[in-house]
């Protein structure tokens, strides 16, 4: 299992064009919000990996769906027993700054797991601050058949142990780096005690930091991260190219002042090359017309995918 697998997060701002864009940039992995455009347009595609996010952040975030939104949207991309489709797993119902409340919509999850859909693939949350000795716990329970969330019906591991939230705020703080190292030697000392480095993989939401990663890196945990931040940089427009811009990816400087998509490219190009994954520049005559072209649908996308 790759060490580092980057989703490039899809919130409102993601236009279907935009998904085109990072297709043809070798993206194939996605983190998409409940409820949004980009999470119905990804649901239809083949060939790719999605991670369904319920929209915690912003904290207090107006636009997110409740609880019970979030489940039916979950419950809608399955197609048969044991088998959603695209969909790698869903994040849990989370509220970062509080506990409780993501301690008790997670109860209900597991209730409704237990009674209705055994097979929902949910990643539980450990926020900011919450003691990694909990992960420990919880995973231990899971061997014994308290968890079957955690694992699928052959009893492998199959998406990450729990991803951790609430960093996104903490901005790569002294505090925040030392809680997830923290949390890598918890699951380091669990590697030391006999569990498969593959069985505790971790997806840091909303983060792709350096002094995040090499706490799990170093360990051989496989390590899941998502932001948003090429779709961000490229709405900033030149305010992002000042400091940004290099011309290691093929994109001069003039078109991406004049095309938002072209920037989406360059900025993805960019985080994928930090975190030693491949990329592929699309075509800059292609950027340039992309506004006129109708979004991938299913029987063009093959063409896209196989190029």
């Amino acid at each position: 299992m790759e060490p580092i697998r980057y989703f490039l997060a899809c919130g409102g701002d993601v236009t279907l064009l935009d998904l085109d864009v990072a297709l043809a940039v070798g993206q194939r992995d996605f983190l998409v919000s409940v409820g949004t455009p980009a999470a119905r347009h990804l649901r239809a595609l083949k060939g790719v990996t999605v991670v369904l996010d319920s929209g915690a952040w912003p904290p207090n975030n107006p636009s997110r769906p409740p609880f019970e939104a979030w489940w039916q949207e979950l419950r809608r991309w399955r197609e048969g027993r044991d088998d959603y489709g695209n969909l790698a797993y869903a994040i849990a119902y989370d509220t970062i700054g509080d506990a409780h409340a993501t301690a008790r919509d997670y109860r209900t999850t597991i209730g409704r797991i237990f009674s209705r859909a055994s097979d929902a693939p949910i990643v539980p949350v450990l926020g900011f601050g919450q003691g990694p000795e909990a992960i420990s716990i919880a995973i231990a329970q899971g061997w014994e058949g308290m968890r079957p969330d955690l694992v699928d019906g052959g009893g492998l591991f199959v998406r990450p142990a729990y991803a951790l939230g609430g960093l996104v705020p903490q901005r790569g703080s002294a505090e925040a780096v030392a809680w997830v190292q923290r949390v890598g030697k918890e699951m380091a000392r669990l590697v030391a005690d006999g569990w498969a480095e593959d069985a505790l993989g971790v997806h840091l939401l909303g983060s792709t930091r350096r002094s995040y990663l090499g706490a799990f890196v170093k360990a051989g945990i496989p390590v899941r991260c998502d932001t948003s931040t090429p779709i961000r940089q490229a709405m900033a427009g030149e305010k992002a190219l000042s400091w940004g811009y290099t011309s290691a990816f093929g994109l001069p400087r003039d078109l991406l002042r004049r095309s938002r998509y072209a920037r989406v490219a360059f900025w993805l190009c960019r985080e994928r090359a930090r975190l030693g994954l491949s990329w592929t520049t699309p075509d800059p005559h292609w950027l340039e017309d992309l506004p006129r072209h109708t979004p991938i649908v299913k029987p063009q996308q093959h063409l896209l995918l196989a190029a």
